[in-house]
């Protein structure tokens, strides 16, 4: 018995550590590139969008709105050119618009922002019918996208993939604690240009690698969530890319987790691996100025721009940036449904079959220890009775 006791403790001690291994997910190694993204020029472009009045679906301001980005692109380079897309909701002229930086490449990476403010304030405490200025809900994803074109393009002949810059009209006038415009929906010119996205590429030679969307990303006390209908491979690479640029309040380890309804959403149903950088804005007292007159130039920060801008800048030479992406290690294709890359989920599984055959033995010896047992116990029985 003393023999079992001494065998089935190492057992156990062996399965404990084997199960006390900490597989963290921090497996990303940043590549070594020099970040050229500014927080001041994109804080100027919040700024600019923002002076331009409410960017409402239909109005003057919108369009006004296009014109700002097309003459910001053309001051980047000659080679960014306006593509638009059209539609109509509810007799309301509205219009998505695009960029493509690299365009003769095969794999896009789509990075995607709505431009279009909040018609009412239905949030607010005493200007419900008032539009919202939309510094951050609009506004800073736009200006991201802005800044990001511009240090791309210096990249532009090392970079190994094809960027769509992709701003939505007419995001954010659903149904919240009120309607934003009577009869509108959520996500209307996201989901029209999902339907119609065979009309901007060619599906025969080129293919989509990922879509990231920024919304809400320029505010005071940035902190993203996990949200949890983005594919969580491409969001936790994301996640790793931050941290290791030492954003650690922004990309936490525990984050907040909730499912929103935004422009990624059509990206998923086409299988395109899609993810949603965003914040909590139902109950956050951090930010408590979602569709409320309050989302205004005081609420941005400077900070917050060049964090998100530096992490997706990051991302791209991560995985796209030619030579140094050949020594990265990222969990690309991001369709894989997990958070740990394939060399993570081997060792895992090893450890799990390792775990598993530990009790296998445990149980053995146990079993072999009790029934020797019994039978010493049976043997003294029938001794002390006379029949040995």
């Amino acid at each position: 018995m003393l023999r079992f006791r001494k065998k089935s403790t190492y057992l156990l001690i062996i399965f404990m550590f084997i199960n006390s291994i900490n597989f963290s997910h921090d497996l990303v190694q940043n590549v070594d590139a020099e970040l050229l993204f500014e927080g001041q020029k994109a804080l100027v472009h919040v700024r600019r969008q923002v002076e331009l009045g409410p960017r409402i679906p239909g109005s003057k301001e919108s369009k006004s709105c296009l014109n700002y980005f097309i003459r910001e692109f053309d001051k980047i380079d000659d080679d960014y050119y306006p593509i638009f897309q059209e539609f109509i909701i509810n007799n309301v002229s509205c219009r998505n618009l695009l960029f493509k930086l690299n365009p003769q490449k095969p794999n896009i990476v789509i990075l995607a922002t709505h431009f279009d403010t909040r018609a009412r304030a239905t949030k607010d405490d005493f200007a419900k019918k008032t539009p919202v200025p939309g510094a951050n809900d609009g506004a800073s994803g736009c200006a991201v996208l802005l800044e990001l074109a511009r240090v791309l393009q210096i990249k532009e002949k090392n970079l190994e993939c094809q960027v769509w810059f992709l701003f939505f009209d007419a995001e954010d006038q659903g149904y919240d604690v009120s309607p934003g415009i009577e009869g509108w929906d959520w996500c209307e010119g996201s989901k029209i240009f999902a339907e119609h996205i065979d009309a901007y590429h060619n599906p025969e030679h080129e293919y989509f690698d990922c879509l990231i969307l920024l919304d809400m990303v320029g505010g005071i006390n940035l902190q993203f969530i996990k949200e949890q209908k983005s594919t969580p491979s491409l969001l936790e690479e994301i996640f790793e890319i931050g941290r290791g640029l030492d954003f650690t309040d922004v990309f936490p380890e525990n984050p907040n987790s909730a499912s929103v309804i935004d422009d990624h959403d059509s990206f998923l149903e086409l299988g395109i691996p899609s993810v949603d950088l965003i914040i909590n804005f139902w109950n956050n007292p951090d930010w408590p100025y979602h569709h409320t007159t309050r989302d205004d130039l005081t609420s941005i920060s400077k900070k917050s721009l060049e964090i998100t801008g530096k992490t997706v800048e990051q991302f791209l030479y991560n995985n796209y940036l030619y030579p140094l992406n050949k020594s990265y290690q990222g969990y690309k294709p991001w369709k894989f449904p997990y958070y740990i890359p394939y060399h993570g989920t081997l060792l895992l599984l090893m450890c799990f079959l390792a775990g598993i055959f530990s009790l296998i033995v445990i149980s053995y010896y146990f079993k072999k220890s009790r029934k020797k047992g019994n039978n010493e116990i049976s043997k003294n029985k029938l001794t002390k009775r006379g029949f040995i």
